[in-house]
């Protein structure tokens, strides 16, 4: 999968109130939208590797956390004016 650094955004947001499990321990809850190139072998890759940063950076451990992958369109995304 070719990542172009321009094209990718993050939003965090630290200090949300967020029950897990029935627990308030450290956790997360993430989306991933990208345009093309997401599938099952892709999503395994990425959810290790986010999983590896949440618990290495952030202290949640990987069994405390959500991700939601989403494949879109191009023409779901406008920028520049247009749309991809």
């Amino acid at each position: 999968m070719l990542v172009l650094p321009q094209y990718v955004m993050v939003v965090l947001k630290g200090s949300v109130p967020m029950a897990f499990g029935g627990t308030q321990e450290p956790a997360a809850y993430g989306e991933l939208v990208s345009i093309g190139g997401l599938n099952p072998d892709v999503n395994k890759k990425l959810s290790a590797a986010i999983a590896s940063i949440l618990e290495s950076k952030l202290s949640i451990p990987k069994s405390r956390f959500y991700l939601k992958f989403h494949d879109s369109k191009r023409s779901d995304f406008g920028w520049n004016d247009s749309t991809f």
